[in-house]
């Protein structure tokens, strides 16, 4: 509430928010709720600002000019969004930030002569709060005794408990209109919104599609071809996978898709003994899959987010791609004739094709190896390098059923050529192992 516009009279107190206490000032001022949570408050909208669901963007809000931007136009590959993304949220919490500053300094400024401060450790929660920041702030000026602020862990439990905890304050909360405002209440509670209406119906069909919408959230309708790229998403996002599949929407031609692709043609034309890949543009001779998640910038081409006439090469694709060359010129396949180059095999699966394109094909020492050129990131981490190496696994019972040879005597392994970096996972699962883990995912 704001303050009276009168003089107060001599042993009143006046209640306010700290908004509007601002420009104004009293003999003595109290604060309470100076810990952690409380002054400074969380955020409502955290640190991400306006991406979270069902919020307004900043740029349509009247004070746009004061608040920070997503600069998410012009980038050019999906890691600088990420990055535009992440730079967005820091200056959200550093906005956040000091707006909770700014409010601390109007609270504590409105006092002539006395100022107190306070806050609980303990409060409706099940663990103790944190002081305010703000009270070491204070210490550090010298208007505090750093011997005041305790360390809020003299009790382990409430000491409270359940008793005397809370009380509702007012206790007559609408005054005279009580009786009114509950009867209201009740009416609003009790009502169906579909009872009557000139929106009746189209009350109830919307709400009819939520309940579908929410019964089939779980549901993954798998098309007839698998791409083996994308079998790990099957497997370990089936949610995602069900919703792209519903609601299939065209991919942002990332640049570096591009580049995997020139990268990969250069090492299949270099395999044949044919010409190098000029950048211009190509003639498309890989496929792009129905059904993946993210586009792999080692399986798209032509008609796919990477096509050559959607994103033009740059001065820096080519420098890229010919450090990627002189890379794969140093790597122990240089100087090895594969095989088989961009083989295609497709291998019946529970009732399912799976779509196995594979790179290249080596016969060393009288066994085989199947190696999956990728130009992008090499795995993160262990679970990352689980889900990946499904791609090698299908792509070695792929080859060896295709052929006829013992699985026992093929190999795979990914080569991630802008780390010059060989990773050979240590097993591999079998058709049954596959198998398995599809039927536990998808039924």
């Amino acid at each position: 509430m704001g303050p009276r516009s009168e003089e107060p009279e001599g042993g009143t107190v006046q209640i306010l928010t700290i908004h509007g206490s601002k420009g104004l000032e009293w003999d003595a001022v109290a604060v309470p709720r100076m810990v952690e949570g409380g002054l400074p408050a969380r955020p409502q909208e955290g640190s991400t600002g306006w991406l979270g669901f069902g919020r307004l963007p900043y740029e349509f809000r009247g004070d746009a000019d004061e608040l920070p931007r997503l600069h998410w136009r012009g980038q050019e590959t999906q890691k600088d969004v990420v990055d535009a993304i992440d730079a967005f949220k820091d200056e959200v919490k550093a906005r956040n930030e000091d707006e909770e500053r700014r409010l601390t300094y109007v609270a504590l400024t409105r006092a002539k002569h006395e100022l107190l401060v306070s806050g609980s450790s303990w409060s409706t929660g099940v663990k103790p709060t944190a002081p305010s920041r703000y009270l070491h702030d204070l210490v550090d000026a010298g208007v505090l005794d750093a011997g005041r602020i305790p360390d809020g862990t003299a009790h382990e439990t409430n000491p409270l408990g359940d008793q005397g905890a809370s009380q509702t304050w007012p206790h007559v909360p609408f005054g005279s209109r009580g009786p009114r405002v509950l009867a209201a209440a009740d009416r609003v509670r009790n009502a169906n919104p579909g009872a009557a209406g000139r929106y009746a119906a189209d009350i109830e069909l919307l709400l009819a599609e939520r309940r579908a919408s929410r019964s089939a959230a779980h549901q993954v309708v798998v098309p007839h071809r698998v791409p083996a790229s994308g079998f790990k998403d099957y497997l370990g996002e089936p949610d995602r996978v069900a919703e792209r599949l519903r609601r299939p929407m065209p991919e942002r031609p990332y640049r570096a898709t591009r580049l995997g692709t020139l990268f990969h043609q250069w090492v299949e034309q270099r395999a044949r003994g044919g010409a190098p890949a000029a950048l211009g543009g190509w003639d498309g001779g890989f496929d792009a899959w129905d059904g993946e998640l993210d586009a792999d910038p080692d399986e798209t081409t032509a008609g796919g987010p990477a096509s050559a006439g959607e994103v033009p090469v740059s001065d820096d694709d080519a420098r890229r791609l010919a450090d990627f060359q002189d890379t794969f010129a140093r790597s122990r396949w240089a100087g090895l004739t594969p095989v088989e180059v961009e083989r295609e095999i497709h291998i019946p699966f529970l009732g399912h094709s799976v779509v196995c394109k594979l790179d290249a094909v080596y016969e060393i020492d009288g066994r085989i190896e199947v190696v999956d050129w990728k130009t992008g990131k090499a795995p993160s981490g262990a679970d990352d390098l689980d889900r990946r190496q499904l791609q090698l696994a299908l792509y070695r019972v792929a080859y060896a059923e295709f052929t006829g040879r013992p699985i026992e005597d093929v190999d795979a392994v990914f080569y991630f050529v802008a780390d010059d970096l060989e990773v050979r996972p240590s097993s591999l699962l079998d058709r049954a192992g596959l198998e398995r883990a599809w039927r536990e995912a998808i039924g």
